[in-house]
């Protein structure tokens, strides 16, 4: 009969993995937004992040600042010149400054949108957001303030920069040019809110439902650009026909031009599509709080459909 095995008995080893407990301020609901909005921020521009990350924000921005820089060197060089204030008349202010810069700003909209939203589904960072306490609601108001701090500073900064460079360039003196445009103060971020809610709608509509960063900023672009020209072809090519008056609210990319217009007073607005089919600004505005009801209903749906 074989004897039994002596019982070996090995004493545990405790290793220190260097574990410690969080001590600090919870910050809680609050906390958790704040950080979503700065990490969405950092991520769009390319903070802590690859250089190639960075190339098309920043080029972007570049873009948008040198815009400012042309047309205070233009402004100046026109001062300079002897002549009548036709020519003067031709550059972009305030107002124009959005149309100068609305295709950099379209494609800016475009990769901020889809670089929100779609990295986390598609690398799996949503179940790290929702292991927490966090809920739907507040990881998407996160996203869209983030949205909103990156598109309003790229309308706001140089708009800033341009006021500050047509006073500093005034006749009449720095602090009296500031003093009598202060109705530049509120128009222009009434005007930049329009175009973000409208961006944001699009943009974070587009990122909901495509999985790639890429596909959702052409969706985006095809959607804005797309459904001006349909609403173009409808309202020209069958103009007879009962309806076809509707058809001119397509033109989403048209409805905040026609609303910055009624901000700064511009009532001769026939050139933009809505106009052109008897609807008051008031319409456009109405569609673009329209879409955006329906954008947080359908990325809602969506979200929770993922969670």
């Amino acid at each position: 009969m074989a004897e039994p095995r002596p019982e070996v008995r090995e004493e545990a080893i405790i290793v220190d993995r260097g574990y410690r407990h969080y001590e600090g301020t919870r910050t809680g609901r609050r906390g958790a937004i704040r950080a979503i909005v700065r990490e969405g921020f950092r991520r769009v521009i390319g903070l802590r992040r690859k250089a190639k990350r960075k190339l098309l924000p920043w080029a972007l921005i570049v873009l948008a600042l040198a815009s400012v820089v042309v047309l205070v060197a233009i402004s100046w060089a026109t001062s300079q010149i002897p002549v009548s204030e036709g020519p003067a008349d031709l550059i972009p202010r305030y107002r124009g400054y959005f149309d100068f810069i609305s295709v950099v700003a379209l494609l800016f909209a475009a990769y901020a949108g889809a670089q929100l939203l779609i990295p986390d589904r598609t690398e799996g960072v949503l179940n790290v957001y929702f292991s927490r306490p966090l809920a739907l609601r507040d990881y998407l108001l996160g996203k869209a303030l983030a949205y909103a701090a990156v598109i309003l500073s790229f309308w706001l900064v140089p708009q800033l920069l341009l006021h500050l460079g047509m006073a500093a360039l005034s006749r009449e003196g720095f602090l009296s040019y500031l003093g009598r445009t202060t109705d530049i103060l509120w128009q222009v971020p009434l005007a930049a809110l329009g175009y973000f809610v409208l961006h944001a709608s699009l943009s974070f509509l587009t990122a909901a439902f495509v999985n790639r960063v890429g596909g959702a900023a052409a969706a985006f672009l095809a959607g804005s650009l797309g459904l001006n020209l349909v609403a173009l072809f409808l309202q020209e090519a069958v103009e007879e026909a009962p309806g076809t008056r509707w058809a001119s609210l397509l033109a989403t990319e048209q409805h905040p031009r026609y609303i910055r217009d009624w901000i700064f007073g511009v009532h001769e607005s026939a050139e933009w599509i809505p106009a052109q089919a008897g609807f008051g600004p008031g319409v456009s505005l109405a569609v673009v709080v329209s879409l955006a009801v329906l954008s947080m209903a359908l990325v809602g749906w969506r979200y929770r459909r993922l969670t």
